[in-house]
């Protein structure tokens, strides 16, 4: 069966091993998070903790989003709790939230496949109970009720997870691990490959079947969430995973890209000054070293953007010199009229 663990950058021990995992006290808890245990459980109180919550709503790509974040010390306590968490080491599956790996590789893992199921979990962090986690933290870990129950206090607002902590991603996802996992496991009964990128699963094959499809979503039912914006595409034209399209055993950037691309090589062109050129160039390769960076150093797309990026800095170099020969002969002349101009023969009097 599957259960692969591979250990990334910050990753330490797997979960049984983790401190979460020691049969800890409440003292315990509040020794790891450098708070007393009076103060903790005073944190964990929703009138004393209220004092530390931020609460404002954002908009965006036209969605209205209610975030409810510490500040102060009950921040200090969930970067804590993230730091240690953070430990653990996570599946093989998990892209996000997770150090050492970014969208290109949630994206290469589906190179070169047939079909595609893409599916989000609706209202991931909010759907995360404070139930939720106080029962994960006893199940997963074998904590008792009581220590399991002050850090889902400390951890949530409203008796949901806060949404905009440095502390949620990280908790939600070993929160909701099994789910994830029975998932794992069900990919690997069809011989499918599978990520999943905070609250994107991305699962992708030879062939998707409806049967798998209804599994799928009977899984996500039985962990309390909802799944939607459920696709399945085949790999017969682009097939876009977290932002990054897969053609075939190729990965591309979305077109808007590539039409920025062309603005700024017009820009570059119509350049005047040496100031101009200067800030065009330096946009242009940023963002052509973004799109090598996605597709692939060395893929025929990387390969040609390289020589579009050293011919930039060919041409930035010589008018960089043209204009420093340019500026020596200016001042030069300058020299050479202040010498022999009239007006300047009293400064030449020694007298």
């Amino acid at each position: 069966m599957r259960k692969r663990y591979r250990l990334k950058s910050g990753e330490k021990y797997p979960l049984e091993r983790s401190p979460f995992a020691q049969k800890p006290s409440q003292r315990d808890i509040a020794e790891l998070v450098r708070e007393s245990k009076d103060d903790l459980n005073r944190l964990a109180t929703p009138r004393y903790k209220e004092q530390f919550l931020v609460r404002r709503t954002i908009e965006t790509n036209g969605k209205t989003r209610d975030l409810v974040y510490p500040e102060g010390r009950l921040r200090s306590v969930h970067e804590r709790l993230k730091y240690h968490l953070s430990k653990i080491a996570q599946p093989s599956y998990l892209m996000s939230p997770r150090k050492g790996r970014a969208q290109r590789d949630n994206a290469v893992a589906h190179l070169e496949a047939a079909q595609f199921l893409t599916l989000d979990l609706k209202q991931f962090y909010p759907s995360t109970t404070r139930q939720m986690i106080r029962n994960s933290l006893m199940e997963q870990f074998k904590m008792e009720a009581d220590v399991a129950g002050l850090i889902a206090h400390v951890a949530t607002a409203d008796d949901r997870a806060c949404f905009g902590s440095p502390l949620t991603p990280v908790l939600a996802s070993l929160v909701h691990r099994p789910m994830f996992d029975r998932i794992a496991d069900r990919c690997v009964e069809d011989d499918l490959s599978y990520t999943v990128w905070v609250d994107d699963l991305t699962i992708s094959g030879l062939r998707i079947t409806g049967n798998f499809r209804a599994d799928v979503r009977k899984l996500v039912a039985q962990s309390g969430l909802k799944s939607h914006k459920l696709r399945t595409q085949t790999g017969n034209r682009p097939v876009f995973v977290t932002g990054i399209g897969i053609v075939g055993a190729n990965l591309i950037v979305p077109k808007r890209l590539e039409l920025r691309s062309k603005e700024l090589w017009t820009e570059l062109k119509a350049a005047q000054t040496q100031e101009e050129m200067e800030a065009c160039s330096v946009r242009l390769l940023s963002h052509l070293g973004g799109i090598r960076a996605v597709v692939g150093a060395s893929s025929h797309r990387g390969q040609k953007l390289a020589s579009e990026m050293n011919s930039i800095r060919q041409k930035l170099s010589k008018a960089r010199r043209e204009n420093k020969a340019r500026l020596a002969e200016e001042k030069a002349a300058a020299q050479e009229i202040s010498r022999v101009d009239p007006d300047n023969e009293k400064e030449n009097i020694p007298f």
